[in-house]
């Protein structure tokens, strides 16, 4: 009930300011205003607590008080307080149905629906296999004849020899 203070103490402020001036008939007798300013007072002090019934009731006995109010008290004075009384009871009102925000519902835990979470596979990693390398291999140039760049010359062969040389048989 956070507009309790500046309410309440505009409240007081004015009956207080009314009833001073004891002299004057035309204002609120001390008497009166104390007691307009003791039910405001429990208005508010209810109001603060939460106690609606409790401010509403206090505001009611102080429309009441109001009412009756000599004759003689001024009537600008008198419509003044009550509308202020009035606009009291509807800020009380207004925060009594308003709600209370110490009470927020506690939320119930909820069991949430199980997802089977996957199990990673293993990928096996290939073994290398060992690739045999070639073996070098000699290659003779059989077109070079006698005369080329490049090597050896082969030997020829005699004619008529059977691929034996004159000097090898026998």
């Amino acid at each position: 009930m956070s507009y309790r203070s500046p309410l309440l103490a505009a409240a007081v402020g004015s009956l207080l300011l009314a009833g001073c001036g004891s002299e004057n008939t035309a204002l609120i007798p001390r008497e009166d205003a104390g007691q307009l300013t003791a039910l405001v007072s429990e208005a508010g002090d209810a109001s603060a607590a939460g106690e609606c019934d409790r401010a509403r009731r206090a505001v009611g006995e102080a429309e009441l008080q109001l009412a009756g109010l000599p004759r003689k008290t001024d009537r600008q004075l008198k419509a003044n307080l009550k509308q202020w009384l009035e606009h009291l009871d509807s800020r009380i009102a207004a925060e009594c149905k308003a709600p209370e925000p110490d009470k927020t519902p506690t939320p119930t835990p909820t069991e949430a629906p199980e997802t089977p979470t996957p199990t990673p596979t293993e990928t096996a990693e290939p073994e290398p296999t060992e690739t045999a390398a070639p073996e070098p291999t000699t290659t003779v140039d059989p077109g070079l004849g006698g005369g080329g760049t490049g090597g050896e010359v082969p030997p020829e062969e005699p004619p008529g020899t059977g691929g034996v040389s004159p000097g090898d048989e026998g």
